[in-house]
């Protein structure tokens, strides 16, 4: 993982506010049934990278409820989602499922749709977690709080596991399955903390 989650903390408590916004009409998973979203390395189920931030943000809004996060454009240099391409960037998010939006500047789409992150809760600076009971997992069954030996088992000598033993920070990589993400640890029995694609803001 090439942004700790370490930096993501104690960036949130400075910028959190002006990237968070919130409304008094959200839509909850109470209200509105999850419809099944995969999490692939092309996008999640069928609203692929590539696409427009309206046309993306209406889908997902129609499937999770009204999104929780929004940071507007800002630029697309370090800023508490890490560093991506282009010349700005948009956070829009749903609990703890981020998307990611860029622009250069010349598309004629406003911006596209260019990754996500899965497991980290913004508003409340905790990893690991999932408040709007999203679920979701990738077509073979990896998402938040599946096993290292899960992984293992899914993904074999293609699972990269790697860290610090003295800040207990956690990474992997399954770079030829398009993945990568954080864990509570590097045993067997240790969990998913946060997932992610490859290609990701760095």
């Amino acid at each position: 993982m090439s942004r700790p989650l370490l930096t993501l903390v104690a960036l949130a408590t400075i910028i959190l506010g002006a990237c968070a916004t919130t409304s008094s009409t959200t839509t909850t998973t109470e209200d509105a049934p999850l419809a099944t979203v995969a999490l692939t390395d092309s996008g999640l189920g069928d609203v692929l990278f590539g696409l427009d931030p309206e046309t993306v943000v209406a889908n997902l809004t129609a499937r999770f409820g009204a999104p929780d996060l929004d940071s507007g454009w800002i630029p697309a240099t370090p800023n508490l989602f890490g560093t991506c391409p282009g010349e700005t960037m948009r956070a829009i998010g749903w609990g703890s499922l981020v998307t990611i939006f860029v622009d250069d500047g010349q598309s004629d789409l406003g911006g596209w749709f260019y990754t996500y992150t899965y497991g980290y809760d913004y508003a409340e600076n905790i990893g690991g977690v999932d408040p709007r009971g999203l679920g979701l997992q990738t077509d073979d069954g990896i998402g938040l709080g599946t096993t290292v030996a899960d992984l293992r088992s899914v993904w074999g000598e293609g699972l990269v596991i790697d860290g610090d033993e003295d800040i207990d920070f956690w990474t992997f990589t399954a770079g030829p399955f398009g993945f990568k993400g954080l864990l509570s640890g590097p045993g067997d029995d240790e969990l998913v903390t946060l997932l992610e694609p490859v290609e990701s803001c760095s």
